[in-house]
């Protein structure tokens, strides 16, 4: 009993839960201002016009995650080695290598959807309003340093620093819509708006925290040939992902109209908690299994890393018992609909949030990296195929059960490549 009692001590006092803590806290503030934000256009737009905003930032995200490429994953990978070596210039250099790849693929990606934004906005975005593609392709500017600079922070295990960073972004675009909503002024165009106040907020920081001195480093044709060859599957699968991930509202807006993606996005946003929780949690793991070099190390890092999921899965359980109350005390009974919409979302991601530590097992310290890559291609395939014959037949709830479907069967796989490598092939 007493050895016991002391795992669980060490456990909740290690260095891992202390990064989780502050992880976890830092994005769920974010995700919490994030959602504010959702909450007061929400309220101000008709669910229609919610729509056709969900459906355009639903958008600036799959672009976005586009132009990451996997980079984010690589640079972690190579920063967090040589900082943990002490060699701070290899360390920068790959900082500037990262920098450099995915600034120019953003621009490149927002320059096609503006010279297309009268056919994105009429097929993607359930408007005729050109000007909505143009947001949509701006916006990934203008948020490039909260989807770059945390990661970089994360890599040197500045996990506190790394999330100042990420909610100065998102206080300052709420404070910005806040004002325009109080005195009854907040619409689309002023919501797009906001996201320029959070980068003018977000860069002063960035500057501040990071600093400009990995611009003055001179990385070589071998530090970015490393990142995209270690990126590439993964790049593949961010690319699939990003897509897949995002097909259910981008989906609805197209079979279903604005109205049914308005009333879908809603629960779509609040479940985007859970996402953002095992995103905080996969940050933490990443840099440890990448440093551990030790497969018996890596298998015990990988149960304690999974048990401690258990008690987060039953705040989800509990969330989706009070669903109803909760989204008539903050959206009214204009979102009555949503309530059985959100307790299912909620539910299909609970498998998801399994695969964190299989799935950063498998990337940083197995190195199998195509084994992620390759899931990717059936995974969009089928979210594909099931969105497109669930959605006519069962309208909002389509999606939901396309994710519940293919988080389980990712959840397996991943799974199965991690039990044989650490237990099946160590007999």
């Amino acid at each position: 009993m007493r050895k016991y009692f002391d795992w669980v001590r060490s456990a909740l006092f290690s260095a891992t839960a202390k990064d989780t803590f502050i992880l976890f806290v830092g994005n769920t503030a974010s995700a919490f201002w994030g959602f504010l934000f959702t909450l007061f256009i929400a309220r101000a737009v008709s669910i229609a016009e919610f729509g056709i905003f969900s459906a355009a930032i639903n958008l600036v995200t799959i672009l976005s995650s586009l132009a990451d490429v996997g980079i984010s994953s690589g640079s972690v990978n190579f920063v967090s080695e040589h900082f943990a070596k002490g060699d701070s210039k290899k360390a920068d250099e790959y900082v500037k290598a990262s920098f450099v790849i995915r600034i120019l693929i953003v621009l490149a990606i927002s320059a096609v959807v503006i010279i297309f934004a009268p056919f994105v906005s009429t097929k993607l975005l359930a408007t005729r309003d050109p000007s909505v593609a143009v947001w949509a392709a701006i916006i990934p500017i203008f948020i490039f340093p909260d989807m770059f600079f945390p990661y970089i922070l994360q890599a040197k295990k500045k996990f506190l620093h790394s999330t100042i960073i990420d909610n100065a972004f998102y206080i300052g675009r709420l404070l910005f819509a806040l004002a325009f909503y109080v005195y009854g002024g907040l619409n689309i165009s002023r919501a797009f708006w906001a996201f320029g106040a959070g980068f003018i907020v977000e860069t002063i920081l960035v500057i501040y925290f990071v600093r400009t001195d990995f611009i003055f480093s001179n990385p070589t044709k071998n530090e970015y040939k490393n990142l995209l060859k270690f990126s590439g599957w993964i790049g593949v699968n961010r690319i699939i992902s990003s897509i897949s991930g995002r097909l259910d509202i981008q989906m609805l807006a197209t079979m279903a109209g604005a109205f049914a993606t308005g009333l879908y996005s809603i629960p779509s946003r609040l479940a985007s908690f859970i996402v953002v929780l095992s995103g905080s949690f996969s940050s933490v793991l990443a840099p440890r299994f990448a440093a551990f070099g030790d497969k018996m190390s890596e298998r015990k890092y990988l149960v304690k890393s999974t048990l401690a999921i258990l008690p987060i899965t039953a705040g989800i359980i509990f969330w989706i018992i009070i669903a109803k109350p909760f989204i008539l005390v903050l959206f009214g009974t204009k979102y009555l609909a949503s309530v059985p919409v959100f307790q299912a979302l909620a539910a299909a991601q609970i498998p998801f949030l399994f695969t964190a530590p299989s799935v950063s097992a498998i990337i940083y310290a197995m190195k199998k990296t195509v084994f992620i890559g390759a899931y990717s291609f059936f995974q969009i395939a089928a979210i594909f195929l099931l969105n497109f014959f669930l959605i006519p037949k069962f309208g909002v709830f389509g999606p939901t059960i396309t994710l519940g479907a293919t988080n389980l069967i990712l959840a397996v796989f991943t799974w199965v490549i991690v039990i044989r490598h650490y237990w099946v092939e160590s007999k």
